[in-house]
C-alpha cells in the first residue's frame, strides 16, 4: 500500500491525504471507470491552519457521469457531510472536492476553476482540491476565489 500524502499551503500549514483514501479515488481512473469521470467530496477536518482529510464520498446514482464532466448531483453527498459532522461532534465536515480526468497528467479546465472559484466564495475557510489522473494526481487549494497549486512534501 502507498504511504499518505503530506501536501505544503505555504511554510506553515499541510494538508493530510491519507493512503486510503488516495486509493477509493484511483479506483476511478482504471477499467471501465475510466471511461466516465468520477467525484465526490473531502471529508475531513481543519486543525488551525492544516487540513486533515479523513474521508470521501464516490459518485452516487444521481451524479452525472460523462467522459470530460463530473456534475455531483446527488444529495448523498451533502448527506454524508452532514452524518460525518454530526458523528465527530462537529470536528468533521466538507473541506474540499475531488473528481478524475480520464488521462495520465491531469489539469484544471477553465470549467473546474470557475467551479471551484465559486467553491471558495461559499465556504469560510481553506478548500482543497483534487484531479485524480491515471498516472498523477494534482492538488490545489482555494480561498475567496483564488485557486493555489499545491505540492507533495513526503
Amino acid at each position: 500500500m502507498q504511504p499518505d500524502m503530506i501536501f505544503a499551503m505555504g511554510s506553515k500549514a499541510y494538508v493530510l491525504l491519507p493512503a486510503h483514501v488516495l486509493a477509493i479515488m484511483q479506483s476511478f481512473v482504471v477499467g471501465d471507470e475510466a471511461q466516465r469521470e468520477a467525484g465526490g467530496i473531502l471529508i475531513g477536518s481543519h486543525r488551525g491552519d492544516h487540513i486533515e482529510i479523513r474521508n470521501c464520498t464516490v459518485p452516487l446514482k444521481s451524479d452525472v457521469r460523462k467522459r470530460f464532466l463530473f456534475d455531483r448531483k446527488d444529495r448523498g453527498h451533502q448527506k454524508a457531510a452532514t452524518i460525518a459532522w454530526n458523528s465527530s461532534g462537529g470536528t468533521e465536515t466538507f473541506v474540499g472536492e475531488w473528481h478524475s480526468h480520464p488521462e495520465d497528467y491531469p489539469r484544471p479546465s477553465s470549467l473546474d476553476c470557475g467551479t471551484w472559484r465559486e467553491i471558495t466564495m461559499r465556504e469560510n475557510r481553506k478548500v482543497i482540491f483534487l484531479i485524480v489522473g491515471r498516472k498523477e494526481l494534482w492538488a490545489g487549494w482555494g480561498k475567496t476565489g483564488v485557486i493555489k497549486p499545491i505540492y507533495p512534501v513526503i
